[in-house]
């Protein structure tokens, strides 16, 4: 038998995930839920010294969303998002939108990619995102003339690129997901 036992073969991982590996396929009301608190947390009344450090939530869901559900939280979610976060804001209408649906639509053709990524290569490879939709949304806003040049609302993206592993444990936990800090897929 090619030098394989029995016993060998019998122990060894299936190449499909079994029992507790599978992860629930998550709900349309777990992804709005998430997605509404993720919301609320953004436009929570922060301190007006620490604004600029305050970290995307919303945006942060939506891009977790977009990898492990796409169906569920695609553009059409990004964009009615994004018009809240206008409105909560008072900024001009549209400039969140245009910035998470843009944010969205790469991380959608990055998702088959970032699927095989430890939350840590995610980091990484997401992590230029959160501070160019923070560009955007202050460029588009400059450009209008409805914004403001202070260059220190980029560390918000830095910050919410900072919480991706956090946020992505969490997430993983809520939805049963097999947790992927360390874990190398099939290892």
């Amino acid at each position: 038998m090619n030098g394989l036992s029995k016993s060998a073969i019998g122990s060894a991982k299936p190449l499909i995930p079994q029992g507790e590996e599978l992860a629930r396929p998550p709900t349309r009301l777990m992804v709005i839920v998430s997605l509404v608190a993720a919301f609320l947390l953004t436009v929570l009344p922060w301190p007006q010294a620490a604004l600029w450090l305050v970290p995307d939530f919303a945006l942060l869901v939506l891009i977790y969303w977009n990898i492990h559900a796409p169906r569920l939280a695609a553009l059409g979610a990004a964009f009615a998002l994004g018009l809240a976060m206008d409105a909560a804001h008072g900024v001009l209408f549209g400039l969140h939108a245009l910035s998470y649906c843009v944010a969205t639509f790469v991380v959608l053709m990055l998702r088959r990619r970032l699927d095989f990524f430890t939350a840590k290569g995610q980091a990484l490879h997401l992590a230029p995102i959160f501070p160019l939709q923070e560009a955007l949304v202050l460029l588009l806003g400059l450009a209008y003339g409805h914004g403001e040049a202070d260059w220190r609302y980029l560390a918000a993206g830095i910050v919410t690129a900072a919480l991706w592993m956090p946020a992505s444990f969490v997430l993983d936990r809520l939805t049963g997901r097999p947790t992927r800090l360390d874990k190398v897929r099939g290892g």
